[in-house]
C-alpha cells in the first residue's frame, strides 16, 4: 500500500489506523514491533515514526483481524477512573499488561490510553508511553498514567519519594495471629529463577516493606488490606508468602502452601491481588487526589464464598 498525500508525515500507526481496516491500532503496533512492516523495503519496529507521502508500507499479517472471534474468552475493558488534560487512572483488569511485551499477546494500559487519547510522551521507554508505575499482569486495579512528559517526571518524583499512597487487598490463604504487621527487609531474584524474588539477609537486595492489615478472617483464609511503602516486583506476594500467608491462586508463591479453599469454591484464574486505592498530588493543581476501585467480580464472588464459610471481621 502507498502513503496518500494527506496521511504524509504521520506517524506510523497512524497511517496504519487509517488504511487497514481489518485490525485494530493495537494489533497494528504489535505487528510493527514484530518487525512484520516494512517501509520502502525497510522492516521498521518503531510505530511511532513519521512517515511519508508515496512511501510503501507492507505488512505481514500474522493472527486474526479484529473481526474475527478470539480463540479465548475475551478480558473485561479497561475502564477510565478519572482523566483530565495533565493524567489519566485508570482500573486495570487482570490479564493486561501495564505496557507492551515480547512474545505476549496481552492487551497493554499503554496501547489503549494510546488510542483513547493519541499518542503519549515515552521519557521512560518507547513502548511505555504515558506509563509512570506497573502492575504484575494479573493483578488488578487502579494505575496513573501522565498526558504530558512533565506531569510523567512530576508522578514518577513521589513513587521515588514514596509519598504516593497505595492500597492493596488481597485474599490469602491462613489466618494471621496478628490484626496488623510488618514485613521488611531486602527483596531479590531468586538465583535462576528471573521470574522469582525472595527476602534475602542484610545487604542482599533492595529494601522493601509492606504494612498489613486484617480486615476478615475465615476458617481457613483472610482478607487484608496491604499497604506497600517501597515499589518492589512482586513485594507483597513475597511478603505475605514470608509470613506463610500466601494469596489465593498465586502459582508462583503460594502453590504448595496454600491453605485449600471450601467445597464448591471457584479457584480464581489469577492470584488474589487487587489494587483498589491510590493516593497522591496532582502534579498541575497540587491537590492531593484520592481514588478508590470496588474488588472486581471475580475476587468479590471469592470473598463472598470465604465469608459464608465462617468469615468475622477482624476487631
Amino acid at each position: 500500500m502507498e502513503v496518500p498525500p494527506g496521511l504524509g508525515g504521520k506517524r506510523l500507526d497512524q497511517v496504519l489506523d487509517q488504511l487497514v481496516e481489518t485490525h485494530t491500532r493495537s494489533q497494528l503496533q504489535k505487528l510493527v514491533r514484530k518487525g512484520r512492516v516494512r517501509v520502502d523495503g525497510k522492516r521498521v519496529v518503531r510505530s511511532n515514526i513519521g512517515v511519508s507521502a508515496g512511501a510503501r508500507i507492507q505488512i505481514h499479517f500474522d493472527g486474526p483481524p479484529a473481526h474475527e472471534p478470539a480463540s479465548r474468552p475475551p478480558l473485561e475493558p479497561l475502564t477510565v477512573v478519572f482523566a483530565d488534560e495533565h493524567l489519566v487512572v485508570v482500573d486495570k483488569p487482570a490479564g493486561w499488561l501495564p505496557h507492551p511485551a515480547p512474545r505476549s499477546e496481552s492487551p497493554s494500559v499503554a496501547d489503549e490510553l494510546q488510542r483513547l487519547y493519541g499518542p503519549l510522551p515515552t521519557p521512560f521507554g518507547e513502548e511505555r508511553g504515558g506509563i509512570v508505575h506497573r502492575l504484575d499482569r494479573e493483578t488488578s486495579g487502579l494505575m496513573v498514567a501522565g498526558r504530558t512528559a512533565e506531569v510523567m517526571h512530576a508522578l514518577k518524583d513521589q513513587f521515588r519519594a514514596r509519598t504516593v499512597e497505595k492500597l492493596y487487598v488481597a485474599l490469602v490463604g491462613g489466618r494471621p495471629e496478628r490484626d496488623e504487621f510488618q514485613v521488611e527487609g531486602p527483596l531479590g531474584p531468586v538465583p535462576g529463577k528471573h521470574d522469582r524474588q525472595q527476602l534475602n539477609p542484610p545487604g542482599a537486595g533492595k529494601d522493601s516493606e509492606t504494612e498489613f492489615e486484617v480486615v476478615e478472617r475465615y476458617r481457613r483464609h483472610a482478607l487484608i488490606h496491604c499497604y506497600p511503602k517501597t515499589g518492589r516486583r512482586h513485594q507483597i506476594r513475597v511478603h505475605l508468602a514470608a509470613r506463610g500467608l500466601p494469596v489465593v491462586g498465586d502459582a508462583l508463591y503460594g502453590t504448595r502452601t496454600a491453605a485449600p479453599l471450601p467445597r464448591g469454591c471457584v479457584e480464581p484464574r489469577r492470584h488474589a491481588l487487587h489494587a483498589g486505592g491510590l493516593r497522591f498530588e496532582h502534579p498541575h493543581s497540587g491537590e492531593r487526589v484520592s481514588f478508590r476501585a470496588p474488588l472486581p467480580s471475580d475476587l468479590e464472588a471469592l470473598r463472598r464464598a470465604l465469608s459464608a464459610d465462617g468469615g468475622r471481621r477482624s476487631s
